[in-house]
């Protein structure tokens, strides 16, 4: 009887060992992951009176090239472009930061693309929707593995602009983008 105490004891604490290292690696399962926030910034001219009086005249300035090898999280010592696994995009926000009370219904489709030479392009973030008065707007994006895009040498990220127009006065825009990177840690 003790015996058997025992064994129902030994087997309670090993399923208890068990489910305790099993919590402890689903818990982890993020460990060898981490963000990386690429920042970029554009100016859109302020419209001309002529545009003014015209309305909707195309926007056809393009937003800068966006390198996500400079960002401060591939700049670490600690991991290479052979080190990752994996990377995708999380979040991507456009922000009218100037002038004050600026916002982005100037705009009409904004479209992000990963690109590089071999690759199809890529859609990789879409917006539409600029609501009157609102300074800030996420996209939508996509959350495939964009290594083979952003991490070759050639790679980066492109921007699209469509249905726009210019504003009534110059506009600075800033785009955060943030990316989890998968590495591998063995």
């Amino acid at each position: 009887m003790n015996t058997s105490r025992h064994a129902s004891a030994r087997t309670a604490v090993s399923l208890l060992c068990l489910l305790f290292t099993a919590s402890l690696a689903w818990g982890c399962e993020d460990v060898d992951n981490f963000d990386v926030s690429v920042d970029g910034e554009t100016t859109v001219p302020a419209a001309s009176p002529l545009e003014l009086i015209l309305g909707d005249l195309p926007l056809t300035e393009s937003f800068t090239h966006f390198d996500i090898t400079q960002a401060q999280g591939f700049r670490n010592d600690k991991y290479t472009v052979d080190d990752v696994d994996s990377v995708r995009l999380k979040s991507l926000v456009m922000t009218a930061t100037v002038p004050e009370g600026a916002d982005l219904s100037f705009l009409g489709e904004v479209s992000f693309y990963a690109e590089t030479a071999g690759l199809p392009r890529k859609e990789i973030a879409r917006q539409d929707t600029f609501p009157v008065g609102q300074s800030a707007v996420s996209f939508a994006v996509v959350r495939d593995d964009l290594k083979s895009y952003l991490l070759a040498p050639e790679g980066g990220i492109t921007v699209e602009v469509l249905d726009s127009s210019r504003p009534e006065f110059e506009t600075t825009l800033s785009i955060k983008a943030v990316f989890d990177v998968d590495v591998n840690v063995l």
